[in-house]
């Protein structure tokens, strides 16, 4: 299924994803597109086969509203390939595309914000896609899209502070495992149908 293993080590930073977007004009949230990423996942897109990864870029211009084109298709090409090989890691190596910890705590939670949301946006456009073919979705999925749509909702003008921290630690601790799981549930559904 995968040869892509270790491909997890390609995962771009978020200011590399940030310049590219910066470059290209557009001023989507790199954690927003991650997030747009891991819920096409989610939702059954499959980034490791050629037809799903051009229905992935069309979802992704639908689900954030940019347009793709040349090194951005590659970059999220590369980020696609870098999650789903993360995701499939044993050692849980997936881990969200958000600001360094060294950044403001208000440029996190929103970053976080806009990741959640990007995750909402990417698997209601996966499933969109799919529904054509009967695909629905599952009572436990439809509960974590619940938490995530209160997440994203977070205040982001918290003060610096242990406490803020620690709260952003949990919340993305959270998030990221609930993420792992969903892709997962959904590789083994498609696994499946197969």
């Amino acid at each position: 299924m995968l040869d892509l293993l270790g491909a997890f080590e390609d995962m771009p930073e978020w200011d590399e994803v940030a310049d590219l977007l910066f470059n290209a004009g557009l001023t989507l949230n790199p954690s927003e597109l991650h997030g747009v990423l891991v819920g096409l996942m989610g939702a059954g897109f499959s980034p490791d086969d050629r037809h799903h990864l051009e229905q992935t870029l069309s979802s992704v211009e639908k689900a954030s509203g940019v347009q793709l084109q040349g090194e951005l298709v590659d970059m999220v090409s590369r980020l696609n390939l870098a999650t789903l090989s993360a995701i499939v890691d044993t050692d849980y190596a997936f881990r969200m595309i958000l600001p360094d910890d060294d950044d403001p705590i208000d440029q996190r939670l929103r970053s976080f914000s806009n990741w959640v949301t990007g995750f909402i946006s990417g698997f209601t456009e996966g499933m969109t896609v799919r529904k054509a073919i009967g695909a629905s979705i599952p009572p436990e999925v439809a509960e974590v899209l619940k938490d995530f749509a209160a997440l994203a909702q977070v205040e982001t003008d918290q003060v610096e502070s242990e406490e803020a921290e620690r709260q952003l630690e949990e919340l993305v601790d959270y998030v990221r495992l609930a993420a792992i799981s969903i892709v997962q549930d959904a590789m083994n559904s498609r696994e499946l149908e197969a």
